[in-house]
């Protein structure tokens, strides 16, 4: 049985497991049970409703038509049907085509990703994610007066989206590379550094993170310009103690 025939369900479980989701999370993620999710995928339960395609489709982050099978995906319309794939070539990307956008449009848009992540809408972010990168790199590589800060906060933004949809690994990445780009700003550097932190927490490198982000946080590390001084250290609490942050243990 090739791609085309697959029914419904059994497309829906190849999805869930590229996106590396256990039936329990995927269930959790959609307000069902684990055996609803079981149902489905071995087709024992009918998906004769679009509306619970379409949550299954946001879930998974693809397509509903994908799901459906009325429709083959191409890689003209890649990013389209899949924003985190899109957001992959935009990393893998090392030629950047776009024209240079000045500093204070591009502090805009960073901030406006930010507040977008901060409500929670995730799909829009990864849609406009591909463009900041290449804007912010254009503006890096061009004419870098001004335009470190904007490419680590964009790098920031994508590993905090990344590793809230399940895709810790390229999360990792981009933190990474916030790193390499802040170069010896302190606060930059450090900030960049709870990212990689949190993305390791992700991966199941607890203690890696606690070490990264610890060295961030270390006292004396100077903060410039108007960066809140608390925040990194904030942030070394919530890698250290993920499931309370800020709370201490009762005695």
């Amino acid at each position: 049985m090739d791609g085309d025939d697959l029914p419904v369900g059994r497309r829906v479980a190849r999805w869930r497991v590229r996106r590396r989701m256990s039936q329990q999370v995927f269930a959790d993620r959609l307000g069902k049970s684990k055996s609803w999710v079981d149902k489905v995928e071995r087709g024992v339960r009918t998906l004769d409703r679009y509306s619970v395609i379409q949550e299954i489709a946001e879930v998974l982050r693809v397509d509903p038509a994908l799901l459906l099978g009325t429709r083959l995906p191409s890689w003209g319309r890649l990013a389209e049907l899949d924003g985190v794939d899109g957001l992959r070539a935009a990393l893998a990307r090392y030629d950047h085509p776009a024209a240079v956008v000045p500093s204070a449009t591009l502090e805009r848009h960073v901030a406006h990703a930010w507040l977008t992540y901060q409500h929670g809408h995730y799909a829009q972010v990864v849609r406009a994610l591909p463009g900041l990168l290449d804007a912010t790199r254009v503006r890096h590589a061009t004419a870098p007066e001004g335009a470190v800060e904007p490419l680590v906060q964009a790098y920031r933004i994508t590993s905090a989206v990344l590793v809230k949809l399940g895709e810790a690994d390229l999360g990792w990445l981009a933190a990474d590379r916030a790193v390499a780009v802040a170069g010896d700003d302190p606060a930059l550097a450090g900030t960049a550094a709870v990212a990689v932190g949190q993305a390791l927490r992700a991966l199941g490198r607890g203690r890696l993170a606690l070490a990264v982000t610890v060295t961030a946080a270390r006292p004396g590390r100077p903060q410039a310009g108007t960066r809140r001084p608390g925040r990194t250290a904030g942030a070394v609490r919530d890698v250290a103690a993920p499931g309370r942050p800020g709370r201490r243990r009762a005695r």
